[in-house]
């Protein structure tokens, strides 16, 4: 593999062209960031992960930031992409499947990938020794989140689910921190820790918290 991508670096134009090889650098560090940190993984341990060396990495990311920023990109990436394909309620019965099938959609995914839920530990413990740009980043993937949240409950409005007088940035920011708190618990604890469950009372929770009164 290493001198596959010698060759190839050698024989490529300036502007770097991205390829397969990214994506086994990006799982290689997501691992190694999720388990020591920001701070504690280097690019030369990324490199032994990955099987390449380490000037090979400099073709495919300019430094650390930019791979920790990749990372958390193709996670949160792939959680946007599942929660779109998702968002269909065209009514009040529908919205409220939609609303608890959410919360099992975050257990579900956490689930798949448990490094998940110690990287956005990582942003939040870690953000006073992260460089301003790749905190720049964290920050701006947060509050997507939160947004995409936000547009959950303005949508349950619209539909007659819920109630009107809501703050739907106050809702959001309750389901954000909720599912946080429930995935440290969970990332603690395991299986003795039943996330789905927990999420999904939540969302009920929720549900009947923010509702129209009948």
């Amino acid at each position: 593999m290493i001198s596959a991508v010698r060759k190839n670096a050698a024989a490529a134009p300036q502007a770097r062209r991205r390829g397969s090889l990214d994506q086994v650098l990006i799982d290689a560090a997501m691992d190694l960031f999720a388990s020591y940190g920001y701070r504690g993984t280097s690019l030369a341990r990324i490199a032994r992960a990955a099987g390449v060396t380490k000037g090979a990495l400099y073709w495919h990311f300019a430094d650390k930031g930019e791979f920790f920023i990749a990372v958390v990109s193709k996670v949160l990436g792939e959680w946007e992409l599942v929660f779109e394909k998702s968002a269909q309620a065209a009514n009040a019965v529908e919205f409220r499947a939609e609303f608890v099938r959410m919360f099992d959609t975050m257990a579900a995914l956490n689930e798949k990938n448990p490094w998940v839920s110690r990287l956005l530990l990582i942003i939040a413990l870690e953000s006073h020794k992260i460089g301003p740009r790749v905190l720049r980043s964290m920050r701006k993937a947060n509050l997507r989140g939160i947004a995409s949240f936000r547009e959950l409950v303005e949508r349950g409005q619209r539909l007659g689910v819920l109630a009107a007088d809501l703050d739907p940035t106050w809702a959001a920011t309750q389901i954000y921190s909720s599912y946080l708190g429930l995935a440290m618990l969970w990332y603690l604890h395991g299986p003795r820790f039943d996330l789905r469950r927990s999420l999904r009372r939540q969302a009920r929770e929720f549900m009947g918290q923010w509702s129209i009164a009948k």
